[in-house]
């Protein structure tokens, strides 16, 4: 089964086709099965966040890699320590990457993220696939990115969020903190009803505008899963 997505831009129309048998989640059922876990998660990204403020390294930042590859350590770090004998969320390295698993079924790796809720990723082959659910990586299990988005200053975290993409589309967000509506810079896009029941799939995509493209390629690649 498929669905068909209508993109737009300014100029044109077009649509593409997802195979709804491959690792997608509705943002419904994604609440439903997260929804326990979600102060836990706002805790590990606070606590990671946390380190790094207090760290002795921090005021010696030379490039945001460091910044970057730090917090994702306490990320993973605090993820353990959170669900330590937890009997359905744990601490897995799946193939190159580390994050949690869920109930056996929802892979999340943790990543910074810009204001577009797009991760921080240098476009490897591999990077591009974890991106692309038509793709089975994990035999069946769905993959999505916690994502932390610092303020402009980049002093604090102002959102964190949990994200599917299928490709360069965001499929849909379930905001942790941040309430606002949809991330800047973005165009929402609309379904075809009459190729998808309500809650299957994505509940919205989210298309970059026109020259925007995937955040900071130079940004980071050791310890961070690509």
């Amino acid at each position: 089964m498929c669905f068909v997505v209508i993109l737009y831009n300014a100029t044109h129309t077009f649509t593409q086709q997802v195979n709804t048998h491959m690792p997608f989640i509705s943002r419904v059922d994604a609440e439903s099965i997260l929804g326990p876990y979600f102060s836990d998660i706002q805790s590990i990204v606070h606590s990671a966040w946390s380190d790094w403020r207090k760290a002795n390294i921090a005021p010696h930042m030379q490039h945001k890699r460091v910044r970057a590859n730090y917090v994702w350590n306490q990320l993973i770090t605090h993820a353990k320590r959170q669900f330590v004998n937890h009997h359905e969320v744990k601490v897995e390295t799946f193939k190159k990457w580390d994050g949690m698993l869920v109930r056996n079924n929802i892979f999340i790796r943790m990543k910074k993220g810009s204001q577009n809720l797009y991760s921080c990723n240098y476009p490897t082959q591999t990077a591009l696939a974890f991106h692309d659910q038509n793709q089975d990586m994990f035999g069946g299990v769905t993959r999505l990115e916690l994502i932390y988005v610092l303020n402009k200053a980049e002093t604090d975290i102002e959102r964190i969020a949990l994200v599917q993409r299928h490709r360069t589309s965001v499929v849909w967000i379930i905001d942790l903190i941040n309430t606002a509506a949809v991330a800047p810079n973005v165009i929402q896009m609309q379904l075809n009803n009459h190729t998808t029941d309500q809650n299957s799939v994505a509940d919205r995509i989210i298309k970059p505008k026109l020259g925007d493209v995937e955040n900071d390629q130079n940004e980071p690649k050791f310890g961070s899963g690509e």
